[in-house]
């Protein structure tokens, strides 16, 4: 492996310290030159969030301008129809080829990943680093998937680094979630404590209440 890069893919709406957080503890755990945080377009696993991926993509943006080796990716922002990871990852490792993609999902996309699109094409795409939630018990993964975890888990280092293996994010989630960002604005709380953007985002009206 030559090289490596970091891939976190969201639809951060909006985004919050708890994604830097896990952002930049993959870099550091894997020492990656940067890791990637790319707002989908049209997520084929839930509704399309009412904030526009230009407007999130631009929060993702203005978040990581001061945070080392964190890029914004607009990729998926301009991709018509569903966006899928397996073509995200694709399109990625045809422009770098001799890049190792080192990507990224919680535990309860982990659990459910058997539901995406050419999930097992995806397996073999990356080095896959999977970040732990309190309320997703990777103990009880279904059949399909634990059967995967249990032959392609390696640690989480950087010398272990391979395709089609999996590993740990060895650090626990920050209690900060976007749904409950999005319930704090709607009321009209304030959110200074829990996004780098609050400003931009209280002052937009878009999740608080009219």
């Amino acid at each position: 492996m030559t090289s490596a890069i970091g891939i976190y893919g969201g639809t951060f709406d909006p985004i919050h310290y708890g994604h830097i957080a896990l952002a930049s503890m993959l870099r550091d755990t894997f020492a990656l030159p940067e890791v990637r945080l790319i707002p989908t377009g049209h997520p084929p696993h839930r509704p399309d969030p009412p904030v526009t991926p230009q407007q999130r993509f631009a929060w993702v943006q203005q978040a990581l301008a001061d945070e080392t080796g964190l890029i914004a990716d607009d990729r998926e922002i301009h991709r018509a129809g569903y966006c899928y990871t397996v073509d995200t990852l694709e399109a990625l490792q045809q422009a770098q080829p001799d890049t190792l993609l080192v990507w990224l999902i919680g535990g309860d996309s982990f659990a459910n990943l058997p539901s995406w699109h050419r999930w097992r094409t995806l397996l073999e795409l990356g080095h896959l680093v999977v970040a732990p939630r309190p309320e997703h018990d990777l103990a009880a993964l279904p059949v399909e998937i634990a059967q995967e975890f249990a032959k392609r888990r390696v640690s989480a280092a950087r010398q272990s680094l391979a395709r089609g293996k999996i590993s740990l994010l060895p650090s626990p989630l920050m209690a900060v979630s976007s749904t409950g960002l999005r319930e704090k604005l709607a009321r009209g709380e304030d959110v200074s404590a829990l996004t780098p953007v609050a400003e931009a985002v209280m002052h937009s009206g878009l999740y608080c209440p009219q």
